[in-house]
């Protein structure tokens, strides 16, 4: 073998050890979103779970949204920082959606609670007050979901269930 030819063979050797090498990494980066997708979606329901149990810790909460009666202020105090508890893993939901990091489909599965939470008038009064501590673009896919988008009644359902 001369010299020219295990030039030619360390080359082709190089090559192949490069194009193992990229293989590889895009492997590992396709593994590496996977791995984030899949812990921005723990984290979402950690989120919307820690919301649902603040219903069962103060089921009043509930009441509160739509009782023709004006709450207290502690009342609306909890309800408005439930509120933002609530937006904020939203809002949360939504930037990761704008970052590629959950697809569009999971982020309108995980919008619909906007709906639930500013489904009443009381709710949308609270959120004309916080939305001021929200992303700007967030707050206008917000107002956009809910501008004509009719009250919710289940509140006055569940209170009716026997």
């Amino acid at each position: 073998m001369t010299l020219e030819q295990a030039a030619l063979i360390a080359q082709i050797a190089g090559v192949v050890v490069v194009a193992a090498t990229l293989i590889y990494l895009a492997i590992q980066v396709h593994q590496g979103a996977r791995q984030m997708r899949s812990e921005a979606r723990q984290a979402q329901l950690t989120y919307d779970q820690t919301g649902v149990y603040k219903f069962v810790d103060f089921p009043e909460l509930g009441r509160i949204f739509s009782q023709a009666e004006t709450p207290s202020f502690e009342q609306k105090t909890r309800l408005f920082f439930w509120m933002i508890g609530q937006m904020r893993a939203r809002e949360y939901e939504w930037l990761q959606y704008q970052n590629g990091a959950i697809t569009k489909e999971s982020w309108e599965t995980y919008r619909g609670v906007i709906f639930f939470v500013l489904g009443t008038v009381r709710g949308r009064a609270l959120w004309d007050i916080c939305r001021t501590y929200f992303n700007p673009g967030f707050v206008d896919v917000v107002d956009a979901m809910v501008k004509d988008a009719p009250e919710v009644d289940l509140w006055d359902r569940l209170e009716a269930v026997e």
